[in-house]
């Protein structure tokens, strides 16, 4: 099965409120349940590892919709990588979840529960969205391998990375002084949702120790599950039963929203 792909906004300029950007939409049925699944920085939204996640929430009934967000070098929307920036992130993810909710009718979701699920900076982007435009209306998120704050990730590239500032510098050049502006331990109070979150053992991007900090700052203990020979993108297996259960657990305590 292949997606439905839906155009939205019409600018190139990837800082335009109306940059464009493409969604996935994936379905077999009508659902009550919606999941929104977004990729990191510089992803796509039919990579790999993200297949991983959208296979999983499909195998459980779900409609998905998962945008291809602008500034990266592997997707058809509007800039290139070194255009990136986290607040344009953000915006994107924000731009596919209003828009599943204005088209529910259209693509079959009746609106009875919508879940977030990220990867990377696409998990800060659903966390972000969580704690504020859509606090309340959501009722499970799906974390893997959240960035969880500018300074964070800096201080990885630091320490994991030979030449990583340097390559940051070349490759995001607004990297250093945007980043260091997105922290979700700003929020994280808000997030007393039902919550997932899957580290990789060998993850040098979002290292176990940066996403045990979440874990360990939430309101309320998240489902966690380290995969041990995973590193930042679900390497080492299709956890399709790894990822299947978490979404059973999360439904099963979810609130209807």
């Amino acid at each position: 099965m292949t997606p439905d792909v839906v155009p939205l906004g019409a600018s190139d300029d990837p800082f335009s409120p109306d940059a464009r950007i493409s969604i996935e939409v994936w379905r077999n049925a009508p659902s009550p349940r919606l999941a929104v699944t977004a990729h990191g920085r510089n992803g796509a939204a039919r990579a790999p590892h993200m297949l991983k996640l959208i296979d999983a929430y499909r195998a459980r009934g779900y409609i998905v919709v998962s945008p291809d967000c602008c500034a990266s070098a592997w997707n058809d929307s509007a800039g290139a990588e070194a255009d990136f920036l986290l607040e344009n992130h953000v915006r994107d993810v924000r731009r596919a979840a209003d828009w599943a909710v204005a088209h529910a009718a259209d693509i079959g979701w009746s609106g009875g529960h919508l879940a977030l699920c990220g990867h990377s900076m696409g998990a800060y982007a659903v966390m972000r969205l969580a704690a504020g435009d859509y606090l309340g209306k959501v009722g499970h998120l799906l974390l893997v391998s959240p960035f969880t704050s500018g300074v964070r990730q800096i201080e990885a590239r630091e320490k994991y990375h030979p030449d990583g500032i340097a390559n940051l510098r070349r490759e995001v050049p607004r990297a250093l002084d945007e980043w260091p502006r997105h922290d979700v331990f700003a929020v994280v109070d808000r997030l007393t949702l039902p919550v997932a979150i899957f580290a990789g053992g060998k993850d040098i991007v979002a290292p176990p120790e940066n996403v045990r900090e979440l874990v360990g700052r939430l309101p309320s203990p998240p489902l966690f599950r380290l995969l041990p020979d995973a590193s930042h993108c679900l390497e080492g297996g299709d956890y399709l039963a790894e990822l299947t259960d978490a979404i059973d657990r999360l439904d099963a305590v979810s609130p209807s929203v």
